[in-house]
């Protein structure tokens, strides 16, 4: 519900006035920076912040910065810190828009009249500084709308923008001059070449075909596609992903790595907000990328049986476990000979078709003893053991029990 009231007010402000709801955007940004080092960002955060906006809405000659003024502020009247936090986004605003002030005087006039603001915030401000002027200068709806003027066709961009990162696919060279590099304040930023050749306006940095450019606390300015086509992937993997996964990385690195994305990978990103599982897809997408810049290349793998006949095999035993199922009668009904079918399950399971059987027996045997009240005798003649002592003997070198000692111990799982 807090949602759609947000959009509500968003679209609001926007039609009732454009550079007031950048302006929103913009102290949005900076406060979720400054909140995030101590708690998380809530939707209701973003709430508190709209109807504070909304507000000049309703009365044009409403000036929001009279508020730092103020005795009674009260803009997060549950929450003195919170207040406090918005209140020093607001004023940082202010020097710079207002008073026309650079960052580093922003800063420290903030400083030299701090008389509000907690100690801890006022020394982030200060180690945080070039992340923070980053966040200033990036304004991405500016940039979606600077898009949108140019084309009404989307066959061209694909912006996508979920918890962990924020991302832009770009597939025309549609810039005559230098433009604003679009996601450089937070977090980690990848920006994938597929195609054509980008040049950066900051550090004079050429970024070519299957390369990555990955940054991390610095801007690089404006940036020119030099060639006649580009394909080209940025992505801003947030400050939430390393701190909901506890990744450590350094606070400001630059690095160009002979990375490429496979075409079926880039196209992903075409669609990417209409796929089904996109959630997990892009967290798939960000691990590698980070376990990769960690040179952590440790996998965790699983193994999916996709071999038609291993299927059909496998299905063939369960469904005979109760009749006296033998190799021969696999290799049969299989046209298989011995070796190839030992192949195919060595490939597999690492254990002789034989094995196999055994093992399955076993389990089935395990479900029979908690699941029924068929005796101990019972359960080894439904599985065509041939013997009670075998039966247990295996029974006991799979599980360490007997079976009366399994079905004591694991009384508790009884249906």
């Amino acid at each position: 519900m807090n949602k759609g009231l947000i959009n509500n007010f968003e679209d609001l402000i926007k039609s009732f006035d454009k550079n007031l709801y950048y302006d929103y955007l913009k102290i949005l940004d900076i406060y979720k920076f400054f909140i995030e080092t101590i708690q998380d960002f809530s939707i209701e955060d973003q709430l508190e912040i709209i109807s504070f906006f909304y507000k000049k809405v309703l009365n044009p000659n409403y000036c929001l910065y009279d508020i730092l003024i103020s005795k009674d502020k009260f803009i997060f009247s549950n929450n003195r810190f919170k207040e406090k936090v918005f209140l020093l986004s607001l004023e940082y605003f202010q020097d710079r828009i207002l008073h026309q002030m650079s960052h580093g005087e922003a800063i420290n006039s903030i400083e030299t009249n701090n008389c509000n603001y907690p100690n801890l915030l006022i020394a982030f401000l200060k180690n945080n500084s070039e992340t923070l002027e980053n966040i200033f200068e990036i304004n991405k709806d500016l940039f979606h709308e600077q898009l949108e003027k140019l084309t009404h066709e989307r066959d061209f961009f694909e912006i996508y923008s979920g918890t962990y990162c924020d991302a832009i696919l770009i597939k025309k060279n549609f810039f005559k001059d230098f433009s604003p590099s679009l996601f450089s304040g937070a977090g980690l930023i990848v920006r994938f070449c597929k195609l054509g050749q980008i040049g950066f306006k900051k550090h004079n940095i050429l970024l070519n075909e299957n390369e990555a450019l990955i940054t991390r606390g610095l801007s690089l300015g404006e940036y020119k596609v030099l060639t006649h086509d580009v394909h080209y992937l940025t992505i801003q993997i947030k400050e939430k992903f390393f701190k909901d996964f506890n990744v450590t990385l350094d606070q400001c690195l630059i690095r160009k790595l002979p990375w490429k994305i496979d075409d079926e990978s880039f196209a992903f990103f075409h669609n990417f907000n209409q796929l089904k599982n996109h959630k997990i897809l892009i967290l798939n997408f960000l691990s590698k990328i980070v376990l990769e810049l960690l040179n952590e290349h440790h996998k965790i793998d699983f193994k999916v049986l996709s071999n038609d006949n291993i299927l059909k095999i496998v299905e063939f035993i369960d469904e005979n476990l109760e009749k006296d199922i033998s190799v021969n009668q696999i290799q049969k009904e299989f046209y298989l000979n011995k070796n190839n079918l030992s192949e195919l399950f060595k490939i597999n399971f690492g254990v002789s078709p034989l094995k196999f059987i055994l093992n399955k027996k076993l389990e089935r045997a395990s479900v029979l003893l908690l699941e029924t009240n068929l005796s101990i005798t019972e359960i080894a003649l439904k599985l065509n053991f041939s013997n009670l002592g075998k039966f247990s003997s295996s029974f006991k070198n799979k599980y360490f029990y007997t079976p009366l000692q399994f079905k004591k111990k694991f009384e508790k799982l009884r249906k």
